[in-house]
């Protein structure tokens, strides 16, 4: 009868201190007061585009891509002595395509680098293709294997060893 009684009284207590959800937040508004757009609070950065089509036409899409190994073997092993280059830093290996457009494909062995030096070396020589070479390639599928000197050159050799063989390509 006891037990009875205190859990009685617990449930009471516990409903009167009981305060619903529904007015938890009524003082303040439910969403954030956006900033100010006049005045000393007003943000300095220009206001972001947004747009459903590519700001610029530098891009380096898919279909642009050799993305399956077997496609990067069989490229690379279709290069003989007429279809293959070697530079001081990389060495390239190409076959004509039927796609009507050039597919590139990147080979960035380890070397007994670190994976921020192989992915530094990855990107900068995306962004040579990207910007200067794949407007300029005929359908080919063109397969670029850094070598070991690669990791150490500048940007702006890389990028002139790229543009003077894509010109013997053309």
């Amino acid at each position: 009868m006891y037990g009875s009684d205190v859990s009685a009284a617990k449930s009471a207590a516990h409903q009167q201190a009981w305060i619903s959800r529904a007015d938890e937040n009524s003082l303040g508004p439910r969403h954030t007061v956006p900033p100010a757009q006049e005045g000393s609070q007003a943000s300095h950065r220009p206001f972001s585009i947004q747009t459903s089509e590519p700001v610029t036409s530098e891009r380096y899409p898919r279909r642009v891509r050799i993305t399956r190994g077997s496609e990067l073997t069989a490229c690379w092993e279709a290069g003989h002595e007429a279809h293959r280059r070697r530079t001081q830093h990389l060495d390239l290996a190409w076959r004509h395509n039927l796609s009507g457009h050039a597919r590139l494909g990147l080979i960035v062995p380890r070397h007994q680098s670190t994976a921020v030096t192989r992915n530094r070396l990855r990107r900068r020589l995306r962004e040579i293709l990207r910007r200067a070479v794949l407007h300029r390639l005929p359908p080919i599928d063109l397969v670029i294997r850094a070598r070991r000197s690669a990791y150490t050159a500048s940007f702006a050799a890389l990028r002139a060893e790229l543009t003077e063989v894509v010109e013997t390509l053309t």
